[in-house]
């Protein structure tokens, strides 16, 4: 009855540790609810504790300290070697964003196409990532996301015509995919449009006998007349 968590195993931290976590507190000026987490004083956070720790910070407003503790969780996932399935996608999709607020767009770019890797089917993900292309200029890329988003958003009638109003000014721009299957091609009608150039070719090189042909007889004439004439002069 008169043990105490420290007796029974409990996870309740030390007593120095929650004083000097309340200490901190103090000179931050913070609350007693909003101290710096015991995970951080021990030195043996997990994925999860940093993604909390970092949540509590941008809620606070401690934009900085929210980042390194997602970089600090995306660090111990490829310390330990965490299966991509295993990890959790939230953590670099929520540092992206702090990154883009910020407009560190290369930043934020890197964090949600990790995002993507963790889970390909996120569509928040891809649609951050897509927004962050635009941004900075990688047409293709960002076309690329908004075609599979456009695919993925058909029962959503208003999604499906944001995504297709972002798609717009992109129609002229040519997927890798469609530039390997699908080679150009001549127009259909090009060849028909192509006839009345070869014709006049055609005609002259038949307009001379053309010529010839009607030619004779205007030559005829003349000489008939003639021919009359010297006749009459005879008779």
């Amino acid at each position: 009855m008169g043990m105490n968590k420290q007796q029974t195993g409990g996870r309740t931290a030390p007593l120095g540790l929650r004083v000097v976590g309340c200490l901190l507190s103090l000179a931050l000026g913070l609350p007693a609810s909003a101290q710096p987490p015991m995970n951080l004083l021990t030195g043996e956070p997990t994925v999860a504790q940093l993604k909390e720790d970092a949540a509590r910070y941008l809620q606070m407003g401690f934009h900085t300290l929210a980042i390194n503790a997602y970089r600090a969780a995306l660090e111990l996932e490829d310390k330990t070697k965490v299966l991509p399935s295993e990890r959790d996608p939230d953590v670099p999709f929520n540092l992206g964003l702090i990154y883009a607020r910020q407009g560190n767009l290369p930043e934020a770019r890197a964090a949600f196409q990790r995002a993507v890797e963790v889970d390909p089917t996120s569509f928040k993900a891809r649609y951050q990532l897509a927004l962050v292309d635009l941004k900075l200029g990688n047409l293709v890329a960002a076309k690329e996301q908004l075609t599979l988003l456009a695919h993925a958003a058909r029962s959503n009638p208003e999604t499906y015509s944001h995504i297709q109003s972002l798609l717009a000014p992109l129609e002229s721009v040519p997927l890798p995919n469609q530039q390997a299957s699908n080679p150009p091609r001549p127009p259909a009608a090009e060849p028909e449009a192509a006839k009345p150039a070869l014709e006049p070719e055609r005609d002259k090189t038949t307009t001379p006998r053309a010529a010839a042909s009607k030619k004779q007889p205007e030559e005829e004439k003349p000489l008939s007349a003639l021919q009359r004439l010297r006749r009459r002069e005879l008779d």
